[in-house]
């Protein structure tokens, strides 16, 4: 029987699943199945029994979790190496029977199973830690606690692993926002550079003006300077010359002036006193406006 089931799955034709039900338990084990039948599973709602034992099942894929009426599952003897993330929404397992497939991790979703009450993992590609922590099934009770220490444990894991991918979001936001902000900084000193640069050159080219000024500035007073100079050398060498008559006038006319101020001043000190206060003062206001 089964021999000729299996031929049928080799030439491509489509196996009755609904024949294969009886009352609650749907057997399609030793069929030579590689890929789950789902959609013709699925209507079958009194069917909260699957086994599919003995067969070349390689993935569990995510449209199997549709099967949410399961409450035991025997994918014992396949080639399972992998199992669909939301494993964990079939919610109403109690019974998984694993033993002897390739299976390396159980998914995260694994710790939603909280209805479950039996688990047999033996013969998998399990890490050994794990394995360990699980413990071995041998018998009812052991198996009944490989499915409690099992659901505990990836509780935690899927716990800690969401953590570690919030963090890690985090941190990938905070670093594009970083970039956006540098980008930001930079695109604004690229157009701040011009003004600065602008800014430099005219601030360069003030101090080249001043110090023209100044220098220009500077040749006025030397030649000035040198103007002075000349003239007082003419009127030294013009004095110096013998001029008796000259210098015996002059003398005559300073003497004369001191006489006559020394002579006003006996005669009305407040004259002399009035005529250099009010020069002094016309200066002064000169000043002040």
């Amino acid at each position: 029987m089964s021999k000729r089931v299996a031929a049928k799955q080799d030439d491509g034709e489509k196996i009755n699943v609904r024949e294969r039900l009886t009352e609650n338990v749907l057997d399609l084990s030793l069929m030579n199945i590689s890929v789950v039948p789902v959609n013709d599973i699925k209507p079958l709602k009194r069917a909260t029994v699957l086994d599919l034992s003995n067969n070349v099942i390689t993935t569990i894929n995510s449209d199997f979790t549709t099967l949410v009426q399961l409450t035991k599952l025997d994918l014992s003897n396949n080639k399972i190496r992998l199992i669909a993330d939301d494993f964990g929404n079939l919610i109403n397992l109690r019974h998984l029977d694993l033993y002897n497939n390739q299976i390396e991790r159980l998914p995260l979703s694994f710790g939603r199973l909280k209805k479950l009450k039996y688990l047999d993992l033996k013969n998998n590609r399990l890490n050994p830690v794990f394995s360990k922590i699980i413990g071995t099934c041998t018998d009812q009770k052991d198996c009944m606690e490989a499915a409690r220490k099992a659901v505990s444990f990836m509780v935690d894991i899927e716990q800690q692993v969401l953590e570690e991918r919030r963090k890690e979001k985090e941190q990938k936001e905070l670093e594009a926002q970083k970039s956006l902000q540098e980008k930001s900084l930079q695109e604004s000193k690229q157009s701040e550079k011009p003004n600065v640069e602008k800014k430099k050159k005219n601030k360069n080219k003030k101090p080249k003006q001043q110090h023209t000024h100044i220098t220009e500035n500077e040749e006025d007073n030397r030649v000035s300077n040198e103007t002075i100079t000349s003239k007082a050398k003419q009127m030294v060498e013009i004095n110096s010359k013998p001029s008796n008559g000259m210098f015996g006038c002059m003398l005559k006319l300073i003497v004369g002036v001191v006489i006559l101020f020394f002579v006003c001043y006996m005669l009305n000190p407040d004259l002399i006193g009035d005529i250099f206060g009010q020069n002094s003062s016309e200066i002064l206001e000169e000043y002040i406006k």
